[in-house]
């Protein structure tokens, strides 16, 4: 199948030298998923407007006069891009790895500025990215210990990250985020819970990967697509468990797979069908009073 032809690459590129810039030169040059279209972009752009007004929703304290925190900026930081360019006060993103590109964020920024409207210079420097879009781009860095004070964020921000984080290192991010919000703080936190293979192989289904047992899945995971395959219901425990309260949850429930039910793995044999079939969600949450634990 192709999506394990695609699976065992990775895992090569994983393990051999350069394998991370080797990896970025495919998507540039050959696969040429970089730089994103520009349709892709004005498409992401409209995702954060709507996490803007979500945060809107639920805030007393208006995006101009707010600090945003989000971790897994990945390499073209359009999401902070579109965030500043709606008026964010600051936003400070973070990675593990170094991966963002000067240039792939230049050219996004020049899209989401003629999409929203704002008239600023052009991108030249990483000291231009703060100083004209007041965006902080930290990385390598570690979401676990971000180092930031305590009570200091007003909004977190991920989206389609945490589902390629360990269940154990979701925890300790969780942990960290509920360190830093204020106590009115929000985080919106958008999941991707299907099988990430079905983007590039559509003859499987978005549910695939929940026949295999983590013994059999496991040769298909690498550093560079590597999906813990939680569903919905554990990520809530994990935010209540971390000290929040879910103030929202807008999980996307599709129609059960009978082909998927008859091999599903035993490990997911203990959820509901609705939590098998729910293929991603938009979080919102906020720190939790004591006496709300």
């Amino acid at each position: 199948m192709r999506w394990q032809a695609k699976a065992h690459a990775f895992a090569v590129l994983s393990k051999i030298p350069l394998g991370e810039s080797l990896h970025y030169a495919l998507q540039r040059y050959v696969t040429r998923r970089l730089p994103r279209p520009e349709k892709q972009v004005r498409s992401i752009h409209a995702f954060a407007q709507k996490l803007l007004t979500t945060y809107c929703e639920y805030s007393s304290k208006p995006p101009q006069e707010s600090t945003f925190y989000e971790f897994g900026a990945g390499r073209d930081l359009i999401i902070p891009l579109a965030f500043s360019a709606h008026f964010a006060k600051r936003f400070i993103t973070v990675d593990i790895e170094r991966l963002a590109k000067l240039d792939l964020i230049r050219s996004n920024a020049e899209i989401i500025s003629k999409a929203s409207g704002a008239d600023r210079p052009q991108i030249n420097s990483w000291d231009d990215l703060d100083r004209i879009w007041n965006i902080e781009y930290r990385a390598p860095a570690d979401a676990r210990a971000t180092g930031l004070p305590s009570n200091s964020i007003d909004c977190a921000v991920s989206v389609e990250t945490l589902e390629h984080i360990p269940s154990a290192d979701i925890a300790a991010i969780l942990r960290e985020l509920r360190r830093i919000l204020r106590s009115d703080g929000l985080a919106l936190m958008q999941i991707d819970y299907g099988d990430h293979f079905k983007k590039f192989d559509p003859s499987i289904s978005s549910f695939n990967f929940l026949t295999y047992s983590e013994e059999e899945w496991t040769p298909f995971q690498s550093r560079f697509q590597y999906v813990n395959r939680l569903r919905h219901s554990e990520y809530l425990q994990l935010f209540k468990q971390a000290g929040f309260r879910i103030l929202s949850d807008r999980p996307d429930c599709r129609s059960p797979e009978p082909a998927i039910m008859e091999r599903l793995a035993p490990h997911f044999r203990q959820f509901s069908e609705r939590d098998l079939f729910t293929l991603g969600s938009l979080i919102v949450a906020t720190p939790a009073d004591c006496n709300e634990r």
